[in-house]
């Protein structure tokens, strides 16, 4: 009786016990790995990093651009103008060669000018820089908020599969406990087998009450089995959520999950955050579509050269420095009309917000509710299990003492059995509760932070 009362009182300590500090740091390493190994949350974290470039590249739009352009081009014929500089100056140059008496001004020859040049190239680089430019300004915005989204969707699904980290583990550590209860209840069995054969061997044991007991020996080995094989494909699941060599072994250490501090508080939910942060995109969009009709203005240098056949010189080099003006007047309502599209799209954030925190707010309730139902049942288990190992003891005593029968013993055993895996199988519950409540709430803190540029 004594040993009784300090088992059940052993098991009412882990319960009010919030944790098992060596345990849970144990189980907080396996988080830790799955989080790190994790195929989907190492693509996420792609999707992170490409959503960080996404944001550089929407930063560099400030900066100024620097291009070469070259052109070489060469052509005959096409349109051209006379110059008659022959007609012009050939009689002024006669008059001159007259009074002078000489030949020093010969006659020249009408020009023609050709409007394609031959062997004509221009180079130059040109340097751009924007000066008033909201798109540039708002798309920057934009990009960082897609960023922070990106980010929460990363500690969305790392929640998740910290739930589920914790709920396979708890799964294999009650699946473990219960090869254990199969084992023990074995050793029991096979006890009494030993006890009957001894009896029949001095000629007071009956055949019917052996074969009874190793029928139920075999009855409990098959169990025992299946329970094996639960724990394997435990074992199989919780490697895979590490993204580990599915046989690698588990440390199977008892967890007690905390359940002493529970909230109602579904403010830290990425699912909302999430929606707020869409919610504040839409803004952002809104105020660029309302800023339609600010003008652009971009300055621009061109440092280059150009003549013909190659050459340069002095002559051929230039500069040239300018300002381009754009000022929308008119575009068939296209603008106005994506700023209703984007007030609609802000409204529909807000139902979408609400309705998601009332969603959350019932799953949190019925968690609380889960979590209230399976310490209730997890008491009264104890309370059937303290009973079972009476009764178990009592029919042992007295079957020893040869007044009860084979039946009665069995039917303690299994008793005693069946009690001892509820209370392993409602250990399990509680710690799935409390870690179901822990992902409803957002509590357990999500270490996947964004890196920096």
């Amino acid at each position: 009786m004594k040993q009784l009362k300090h088992y059940f009182f052993s098991i009412i300590g882990l319960l009010v016990v919030s944790s098992m500090a060596h345990s849970q740091s144990k189980l907080d390493g396996y988080i830790a790995e799955g989080l790190a190994n994790n195929s989907v949350l190492q693509q996420k974290q792609i999707d992170l990093e490409k959503a960080m470039i996404a944001l550089r590249i929407a930063k560099s739009n400030y900066l100024p651009t620097v291009n070469f352009s070259g052109t070489f081009s060469t052509a005959k014929g096409g349109r051209y103008s006379d110059l008659p500089v022959g007609d012009l100056l050939n009689p002024v140059y006669a008059t001159l060669n007259q009074l002078t008496g000489s030949s020093s001004f010969p006659q020249i020859e009408n020009q023609q000018i050709d409007f394609l040049p031959k062997n004509y190239y221009d180079a130059y680089v040109r340097t751009a820089v924007p000066i008033v430019n909201t798109d540039i300004i708002y798309n920057k915005r934009i990009e960082e908020q897609k960023t922070v989204l990106t980010q929460l969707d990363l500690n969305l699904y790392a929640r998740q599969l910290v739930n589920d980290i914790k709920v396979a583990y708890f799964n294999y550590q009650s699946s473990v406990q219960a090869i254990e209860i199969y084992k023990k209840a074995l050793t029991t069995l096979e006890k009494n087998i030993a006890m009957n054969e001894a009896l029949i061997a001095n000629g007071k044991g009956l055949n019917i009450h052996l074969m009874r007991v190793k029928s139920e020996w075999e009855t409990t080995n098959a169990q025992l089995i299946q329970a094996e094989n639960q724990q394997r494909n435990a074992q199989v699941y919780f490697n895979f959520l590490l993204n580990k060599d599915l046989s690698s072994p588990i440390e199977n250490e008892l967890v007690v999950a905390d359940a002493s501090t529970t909230t109602t508080d579904v403010s830290k939910r990425e699912e909302i955050n999430l929606l707020e942060q869409s919610k504040s995109i839409q803004q952002t969009v809104l105020r660029m579509n309302e800023l339609f009709w600010v003008p652009k203005l971009n300055a621009f240098l061109d440092l280059g050269s150009q003549g013909v056949d190659w050459e340069v010189s002095s002559k051929s080099t230039y500069y040239m420095v300018g300002v381009s003006l754009s000022i929308p007047i008119f575009n068939g309502t296209r603008n106005t009309q994506k700023v209703k599209l984007s007030e609609w799209n802000l409204k529909q954030a807000d139902l979408a917000i609400q309705q998601t925190t009332q969603q959350l707010s019932l799953s949190v309730q019925l968690a609380l509710n889960a979590l209230s139902t399976a310490t209730a049942n997890y008491e009264s288990s104890l309370k059937q299990l303290a009973t079972a190992q009476e009764y178990f003891h009592l029919i042992e005593d007295a079957q020893k003492q040869g007044v009860a029968s084979e039946i009665e013993f069995i039917d303690a055993a299994n008793q005693l059995t069946q009690a001892e895996l509820q209370v392993s199988l409602l250990q399990q519950q509680i710690n799935s509760a409390v870690a179901n409540l822990e992902r409803e709430t957002a509590t357990y803190p999500i270490e996947t932070t964004q890196k920096t540029n």
